[in-house]
């Protein structure tokens, strides 16, 4: 008998991995997501849990016993069950805060998911955030995923023979088995977990809105337990829809590459004409760590055909190195004591690079009120991720030339991230797109808007095709964040490939916190060490308190330069 060194695919129904995972998740949410929820039966097991976590409710756990008897199946249509109801959470609630026990809390939650109807408002309300955090806690499951997978192997397969017992050809058939079916228990396991997960979410979602008064006709005569999933489904839907949507249209991108490569190959193969490498070629000539951004140039024997490529000789035909992911920890300490007030701004920008070995970006979007340190961000972040900074001002760049302008023209020059490229020497370079939404709407001469699209899609940004080069350049790895105070009037479709991030103004609690930060940029300004520029005192911080009570950083600035010059002048008289 033959067996081929490559494991059988197998496939594992999701429904078994999801009955297997069910168990695992938490209380509340396992109530949500069980399709095969027996109502009455549920009720019954919660009275006995209850009695025996806490006997003192024995009294209102049967008026919510006999309340379920005589209301038959619509438990949640019968009036004579609200007060039995209302009196059990009652206690619950006042035992969990008497004994410190949260898992009665929990357990006066289920009773409200068993018991209210889907229009029940202050049930919503009640169970909306403790959904949320549950939501969270779905994520750890996945480290689990893998043991689940063993054991289930384990399991299927029966106790394994001994090594003795069985020919080699038997034992490698074994291993490839058990290695087959490993695979699709993980897979199983995996498909299960999301699907989970976004059925968890939809719950949490739908607690939410309803807890905000929204109306939804399918939760009307239906048990809350009942009501969350398809509500939140329902709600969620158009959000599903626009990501599909956007997975066709990427889709249908790459689809147009491939056949343009395709088309590359056959004319080669035709006319023999010399073409630069492909993606596996260029991987090939790139050692680990580098990139090939841009490859050799044909240049045209004319002195502008010689002169467009004066200067990037050092990156044309050349691997360039990718700047590695630093401490993020370390980083994310620096920014966070330069921008207190930005946590949540600083976590979602870091969160791109956890787990990677380069350092490139999400094309991201900051925006947020004028002076609230956006374009200071931006520079803050390339200094500690050490990143060399492009800074573009959209108010001033007229035209698509930040794209690039065609060798045919005497002002002929390459886009400006090729630029920002061979500046850096490497290939991951950040570019910083200031105020983009006051770019000019001309078309005369082209738009910025327009020509930023195919360099954030990262699947015309690895082949763009540079009008000063005339090559197709690698730009993929070069990272996006521009800066605007509105989202209003900006193009849908240059929304549509960059991530939206809301960084508000600081407020006046954060004043103590942005004293050492703005003391130690002064200071940098000044070419002094910060240890030359004493920490304000009370008095000073006072009377800077009552010139600002929140906003702009560039007027808080303003206030301590002001401040530390008068002192530094009284200083100097006396």
């Amino acid at each position: 008998m033959v067996f081929s060194s490559k494991p059988p695919i197998l496939q594992i129904d999701p429904k078994a991995a999801r009955r297997l995972l069910q168990p695992m998740l938490p209380r509340r949410l396992r109530a949500c997501l069980d399709p095969t929820l027996r109502i009455p039966a549920a009720c019954i097991g919660l009275a006995v849990e209850i009695t025996a976590i806490a006997p003192e409710a024995e009294v209102p756990v049967q008026a919510w016993s006999a309340a379920i008897a005589a209301s038959g199946s619509d438990l949640w249509h019968d009036h004579r069950w609200i007060a039995p109801r209302c009196a059990l959470t009652g206690f619950l609630d006042a035992w969990a805060v008497e004994r410190d026990q949260p898992a009665a809390r929990a357990l006066a939650d289920i009773v409200m998911l068993l018991s209210c109807g889907g229009d029940d408002r202050e049930a919503a309300a009640r169970l909306a955030r403790p959904l949320w955090l549950e939501c969270d806690a779905i994520s750890d499951l996945s480290l689990q995923l893998s043991g689940l997978a063993e054991a289930q192997t384990r399991l299927s397969l029966g106790r394994a023979s001994e090594p003795d017992a069985a020919s080699d050809a038997e034992m490698i058939g074994a291993t490839d088995l058990a290695t087959a079916l490993q695979t699709a228990w993980s897979d199983a396991f995996a498909d299960a977990l999301l699907e989970l997960s976004g059925e968890a979410s939809a719950a949490a979602a739908a607690a939410a809105a309803l807890a905000a008064g929204a109306h939804d006709p399918f939760a009307d005569g239906v048990p809350l337990v009942r009501a969350l999933v398809p509500v939140g489904q329902r709600m969620m839907q158009p959000l599903a829809d626009h990501v599909a949507r956007r997975e066709r249209r990427k889709r249908k991108i790459v689809e147009a590459s491939l056949a343009r490569s395709e088309a590359r190959h056959r004319d080669k193969a035709t006319t023999g004409r010399a073409e630069a490498p492909d993606d596996d070629l260029k991987s090939e000539l790139s050692p680990d760590g580098h990139v090939m951004v841009v490859p050799a140039v044909q240049e045209t024997g004319t002195d502008r055909g010689k002169g467009v490529t004066r200067g990037y000789e050092h990156i044309i035909g050349k691997p360039l190195p990718l700047t590695p992911v630093p401490d993020l920890a370390a980083v994310r300490a620096a920014l966070l004591f330069e921008f207190p007030y930005a946590r949540g701004t600083v976590d979602r920008l870091l969160a791109d690079l956890v787990g990677r070995t380069h350092a490139t970006l999400r094309p991201t979007l900051l925006v947020g009120p004028p002076g609230a340190g956006k374009s200071r961000l931006g520079t803050r972040l390339a200094h500690h991720l050490g990143l060399v900074l492009w800074r573009v001002d959209a108010t001033r760049d007229s035209g698509a030339s930040i794209g690039g302008l065609d060798r045919r023209w005497a002002t002929s020059e390459p886009a400006h991230a090729v630029m920002a490229v061979a500046r850096a020497g490497c290939a991951n370079p950040l570019m910083l797109v200031d105020e983009l939404e006051k770019a000019a709407t001309r078309t005369d001469n082209g738009r910025l808007w327009n020509a930023l699209l195919p360099m954030l899609e990262p699947e015309t940004a690895r082949t763009y095709q540079d009008p000063a080069f005339q090559v197709e350049v690698d730009l993929s790895h070069v990272s996006w964040l521009a800066t605007c105070n509105s989202v209003k009037g900006l193009p849908g479709p240059l929304l549509d490939r960059l991530r939206i991030l809301e960084m508000s103004a600081p407020s006046a609690v954060h004043l103590e916190a942005l004293l050492a930060p703005i003391l130690a940029q002064i200071a940098a300004d000044r070419g002094l060490d910060p240890a030359f520029l004493p920490a304000l005192d009370g008095d000073a911080v006072s009377l800077i308190r009552r010139g600002w009570r929140g906003g702009s950083i560039r007027r808080l600035t303003r206030l301590i330069e002001a401040l530390v010059t008068a002192r530094e002048t009284l200083v100097t008289r006396q």
